[in-house]
């Protein structure tokens, strides 16, 4: 199959011969470089124009962490002016993924985040294996390659270390790390450049701008189109405005909307049910925060205006599309979270979306919904290339001359990197992450019995049914309540042993035992009067103990009888090892004290005669070592038959001396020879368990091991905790400190330090996210088995979860929405259709063939009755 489709690509998509270890290495694209004078690299998806009219510039303006529903936009007046009355407003813009580095990275290949594989910001995130399978497949790639100039400025994935140009850039200009307004490294062009704090020389946002204006006004010059990407740090953390704009917006409230503060929430995920509405310094805190925000941005909106007037006095205003949008939005209070992101909810995930060009009309808004992964095969699209078969995005350049163009009505929302399996071992072993359904049993200082067993029987060592070598498992009484029993088949080897044959045999053995049938019904009774004397223990001591002594004297009568007859069996042996010497050959040697005699002629005139004797030794040895193999049986043997009554002091006298641990006989047993095959495959069966066993005890003490690092982590944040009594970590969440010494510009905060937890571990989820002109919807499954359905025609901040108002069949529709989703790919998907377009050629083809061969056969026998 993989031989296919790598077929099916090359032949579609290849007009060049490439290089057979590209192909193997990267499926969809070969390695390019940065440096224009590799731009004849070929790659199996190669950039074909499909005309030859003149193609437009590209600009995308993005910030970072730029919000929608809490009211940013309505401070930037000069991008309204120039984009939004001059070109088009997509009303639902959105992120797949809403955090930093996998949106970004959805944004420059198109893709979803389960394809590209950079989970979080810190997991993969411009990674080795993103560089080596990814970078080299974003949009820049492509269209360097088509003849567009590329240029990239400011913040690019927050692990890029600058140590290398990512591959697709002409121009490079890419911040080291996280966004940075101040004291920051650039690698410009492959030079690593040092900023520091001052305003005229290093302020990041402007630096972007004045380089987008140099690359303008040098673009009149060229004959090629350009493509500029202006990443710019606002309103990202550290919130630096600009000195001309620090006074500005006090006092904004946009941020308190129907959702601020509302909190707790216990029809929502585990981190929203356990976060307590905000202490009054968290909502001053957001207050200012805003504020400091939409004064970061006034810099942005200031560089729009300069953009769109120096391409209007270069005369390329009219050729060139500028798109605005944002990584991903920001919640400012809203549920009690004090700020971030990474939530599924319209704040975090719903961004500003605008676009103007050539054909857009102005003041148009679009109601088709937009993300993030639609930006590169847009910007290929504009450039006339075709769409690249592994970008799961679309192009949205019909709707902007055809606004009702249906372009999806249903989209992934995706986030975190933790799978329904990890989050049960995690959960269950180390309780690290909490199950919700036991989250009220470990809030409390003491568990009462019944909670106690319901925490216990959901782990996997009580399960049922009883595994190989489990020793306990879970079972409901009649009542409905829980207990832990033993398993029955806890026995071990001798339920291996039982299980092949009726004949009780150590491992390595010869003679075993086995109970005596005909003597079953005594031994039953015998073992009812123990257990009735065991019963009645102190009411009728006398009478235990003279049922006691009978009984042993009983059986150790019978003993000491096979024991004459044992006796006799090895008197028999004794003398026939007596008569040893005359059945063997005389050898000429004799064995004195000292040394070995042997007579002169034997060793020394006769060679044959030494070959003889020496055979002859060897044969007595192995008829020694063999007398000696059935000696030790018959010790073995006399220990199975040791008189049951002297049982108790001899097995202490065998541990003290420690000798072989062979079990003894049961009363009423016979001695039985064991069978070598069932005997072989008892030890196989016990090694097998051996081997299991000694796997649980390394497995049990890494879990030892983890737990007492956990609990050491534990000690030393709280250690922490009480050196910083404002933020009192808890180890089940993402928490964050701020103090007055935190902000280094104004507006500066003077309330003191305090502590806010925002996200949790377990804040993993998959949503779809539905908008048509009859449903608006948004449907979430998350990692801890939570699902959350909000209705925003009647809810639109999301505040009440209505999954219980669902029937059946939408429930399981949407599940099955999800389930799609999450493994979409559009690589299959283009695989898939090729298949399918090959299938139904051959069968066009094999039809074709089978009427030629029925008209044939017509003919030839129309010709053949013409000439009969």
């Amino acid at each position: 199959m993989k031989i296919l489709q790598f077929t099916i690509l090359v032949l579609i998509f290849t007009k060049s011969p490439v290089s057979s270890k590209r192909h193997l290495k990267h499926p969809s694209l070969s390695s390019t470089s940065a440096n224009p004078t590799n731009s004849d690299v070929h790659t199996l998806y190669k950039a074909r124009r499909k005309s030859s009219s003149p193609r437009p510039n590209i600009i995308l303006i993005l910030t970072d962490d730029q919000d929608k529903d809490l009211g940013s936009l309505q401070f930037m007046p000069k991008l309204a002016r120039h984009l939004g009355e001059e070109g088009a407003t997509y009303q639902h813009g959105y992120v797949s993924t809403p955090m930093c580095c996998p949106s970004r990275s959805s944004l420059l290949t198109g893709l979803y985040v389960h394809n590209h594989h950079v989970y979080t910001n810190n997991d993969n995130c411009s990674s080795p294996y993103w560089v080596e399978n990814h970078e080299k497949r974003t949009f820049a790639t492509y269209l360097q390659q088509s003849g567009y100039h590329t240029a990239y400025y400011g913040k690019y994935l927050n692990k890029y270390t600058g140590h290398h140009v990512p591959p697709g850039w002409d121009q490079w200009h890419g911040l080291v790390r996280n966004s940075r307004f101040y004291n920051f490294t650039i690698n410009s062009n492959g030079v690593l450049k040092q900023h520091g704090d001052d305003y005229a020389r290093d302020y990041l946002p402007d630096i972007i701008t004045n380089k987008t204006l140099q690359l303008i006004s040098r673009s009149t010059i060229s004959s090629s189109p350009f493509m500029a990407v202006l990443s710019y740090p606002g309103p990202h953390g550290p919130e630096d405005a600009a000195p001309q704009y620090q006074d500005m917006f006090h006092n904004v409230t946009t941020h308190h909307t129907p959702a601020y503060d509302f909190a707790p929430n216990p029809d929502k995920q585990w981190i929203l049910r356990h976060t307590e509405k905000m202490l009054p310094i968290h909502r001053s805190f957001t207050d200012l925060l805003m504020t400091k925000r939409l004064q970061t941005l006034q810099s942005v909106d200031s560089a729009v205006e300069k953009i769109v007037q120096r391409l209007a006095d270069t005369g390329q205003l009219d050729n060139t599309y500028i798109f605005y949008t944002s990584d991903h939005g920001y919640h400012l209070g809203q549920f009690g979270l004090v700020k971030g992101k990474a939530f599924p909810f319209e704040f975090d995930t719903h961004v500003p979306f605008l676009v103007r060009g050539p054909g857009i009309p102005p003041r148009s808004v679009r109601d088709q919904p937009v993300l993030n992964i639609d930006l590169a095969p847009t910007f290929l699209d504009i450039a006339g290339l075709e769409k690249p078969p592994h970008m799961d995005g679309k192009s949205i350049l019909p709707t902007f001359r055809k606004p009702d163009k249906k372009l999806r009505d249903a989209f992934l929302i995706e986030r975190g990197k933790m799978t329904f399996e990890r989050y049960s071992v995690v959960s269950q072993e180390e309780r690290g992450v909490l199950e919700d359904e036991n989250v009220s049993f470990f809030s409390k200082n003491h568990l009462s019995l019944t909670e106690r067993l319901s925490v216990e029987c959901n782990k996997p060592r009580y399960q049922s049914p009883c595994s190989l070598n489990q020793k306990w498992v879970c079972k409901k009484k009649g009542d409905g309540s829980l207990k832990i029993i033993r398993c029955k088949n806890k026995q071990g080897l001798k339920s291996s042993r039982m299980k092949y044959s009726n004949c009780h045999c150590s491992i390595g053995e010869k003679f075993g035992w086995k109970n005596d049938r005909s003597d079953k019904r005594g031994m039953k009774k015998n073992r009812t009067k123990l257990n009735l004397f065991s019963l009645t223990r102190r009411a009728r001591s006398i009478l235990t103990s003279q049922g006691d002594t009978s009984m042993f004297d009983d059986i150790a009568h019978e003993e000491m009888k096979e024991v004459d007859y044992l006796v006799e069996d090895i008197d028999e042996e004794i003398r026939g090892l007596h008569i040893l010497n005359n059945i063997t050959k005389p050898t000429g040697c004799v064995l004195s004290r000292k040394d070995k005699v042997c007579q002169q002629k034997m060793t020394d005139e006769d060679p044959s005669t030494w070959i003889t004797s020496r055979s002859t030794i060897k044969h007595q040895i192995q008829q020694l070592r063999a007398q000696l193999n059935e000696l030790k049986q018959i010790r073995k043997y006399l220990r199975l038959k040791r008189p049951v009554k002297e049982k108790e002091q001899g097995t202490r006298r065998h541990m003290k001396s420690g000798g072989s641990s062979s079990p003894f006989r049961e009363p009423g047993a016979e001695v039985c020879v064991c069978d070598e095959v069932q005997n072989n495959e008892v030890v196989k069966q016990h090694l097998k368990e051996e081997r299991n066993g000694r796997r649980r005890e390394k497995k049990m003490e890494r879990l030892l091991r983890k737990e007492r690092k956990r609990m050491k982590a534990d000690k030393k944040n709280q250690r922490k905790s009480k050196k910083q009594d404002h933020c009192k970590v808890d180890v089940k969440m993402n928490c964050f400190s701020h103090d007055n010494n935190h902000w280094q510009t104004a507006p500066l905060w003077t309330a003191g330090p305090f502590c806010a937890c925002t996200n949790s571990n377990n804040n993993t989820y998959w949503c779809v996210r539905n908008i048509n002109t009859t449903h608006n919807y948004l449907y979430c499954e998350y990692v801890t088995g939570m699902i959350t359905y909000f209705d925003l025609k009647v809810d639109p901040f999301q505040l009440t979860n209505l999954l219980y108002t669902l029937p059946d069949s939408q429930l399981n529709y949407m599940h099955q929405q999800v389930t799609h989703l999450r493994t979409y790919s559009g690589e299959k998907r283009f695989l898939e259709r090729k298949q399918r377009k090959l299938r139904l050629q051959k069968n066009k083809l094999r039809q074709k063939r089978r009427r030629k061969q029925r008209q044939s056969s017509i003919v030839a026998l129309s010709t053949k009755s013409r000439r009969g």
